[in-house]
């Protein structure tokens, strides 16, 4: 049997997974084949990248974003190579894209299966019924659905899909690379800081965090230094609102390979995640596979799988500043030994959503 997975682009995350899946698929004597659209351009252009990519990885153009290519271009190619390779099961990335809309072709003109992976929930892209009607269509031709949990099955079965046909664990890191015990720790000692990591645009959320961190700062003695790491456009904006509100234990650090990110999350008290509308969330299943306690917006797609009131963290709404200092200052009340336990416990739980479970 030969299995194709194909999407624009596999970065950052994918590598490891896909390694992982080639493993696997290989002892049950099948074959995989990558196939990627675009090789430049990516919001993840900051991470590091595979000197090589394995044999059964290809990509259609090496050297184009896929902002510079045409759908038709990109449809043509990925039909064509998927001729070529004949796969028995296609994997594809949501049908709103190239790579998933041609797959769906290829399935149906050569019978074969096709499986969609796709994290969007409902609530976070509004359509049109018209929209929705398409996709609704489309959905009908295709054979399973890969989401990353539970949480998706309202939406996917919206879409058509009947619950056997809904599978889990898409949105995975590899958990060991972050848990490796020979980094100096640990990551919840009482003299951490608090820390949150991504791309600074709107749906981060960061200037909420700045105001919670602020009245957190004004009624604690001694505030624990808040670490954002990341740039985008809103930076310049984040940066002059600290400094305008002398949030002097506020520190920027520019976007970070997963290398160094590492030894960061190590040396954290916390993690705070504090989007609105966010998809999932990977950066909370790394904080999480680093032994950190985390906060996390309960409109982050992995909140309510993810986090455990009281046990591995706490939820709270985007749009109370009151409700996220008050928790802010919740964790500082919290010693050494009790973060610890609260971060063991998010290693527990992220235990169950790893490599095994995309495989």
């Amino acid at each position: 049997m030969k299995v194709v997975i194909t999407h624009t682009d596999f970065r950052i995350y994918w590598p490891a997974r896909l390694n992982a899946l080639t493993a696997y698929l290989n002892n049950k004597s099948i074959e995989l084949e990558i196939v990627e659209i675009a090789g430049a351009g990516s919001p993840y252009d900051f991470s590091e990248n595979l000197d090589s990519h394995p044999a059964n990885w290809q990509c259609l153009f090496p050297n184009k974003r896929m902002e510079d290519i045409l759908p038709t271009d990109a449809n043509i190619a990925l039909r064509r190579k998927l001729n070529d390779l004949h796969p028995d099961i296609v994997f594809a990335g949501a049908i709103a894209f190239p790579s998933g809309a041609a797959a769906v072709r290829y399935a149906i003109e050569r019978k074969k299966k096709v499986i969609i992976f796709d994290n969007a929930r409902l609530e976070d892209v509004p359509r049109s019924w018209l929209v929705d009607f398409i996709k609704k269509r489309i959905y009908s031709c295709t054979d399973a659905v890969l989401c990353p949990s539970e949480a998706w099955n309202p939406t996917f079965t919206y879409f058509g899909f009947q619950q056997h046909q809904i599978f889990y664990g898409l949105n995975v890191v590899d958990n060991s690379f972050w848990n490796e015990q020979n980094l100096i720790g640990p990551s919840n000692s009482a003299s951490g800081y608090i820390l949150t990591v991504g791309r600074q645009i709107p749906i981060k959320n960061f200037q909420f965090l700045l105001k919670a961190y602020g009245d957190y700062s004004a009624k604690t003695t001694n505030p624990k230094e808040l670490i954002m790491v990341g740039d985008g456009p809103e930076h310049w904006s984040l940066a002059d609102y600290a400094k305008i509100n002398s949030l002097n234990t506020v520190k920027f650090l520019p976007f970070k390979s997963q290398s160094e990110l590492k030894s960061i999350y190590r040396r954290a008290a916390y993690f705070v995640l504090a989007s609105h509308g966010e998809t999932w969330g990977l950066v909370v299943n790394e904080a999480m596979a680093s032994g950190l306690p985390v906060l996390v917006s309960n409109q982050v797609g992995c909140a309510s799988t993810l986090v455990q009131d009281g046990v591995n963290g706490y939820t709270f709404s985007p749009n109370n500043v009151n409700e996220l200092a008050d928790l802010l200052i919740r964790m500082d009340g919290l010693n050494a030994q009790e973060r610890m336990e609260m971060g063991e416990k998010s290693k527990e739980i992220i235990n169950d959503w790893g490599l095994d479970r995309f495989c």
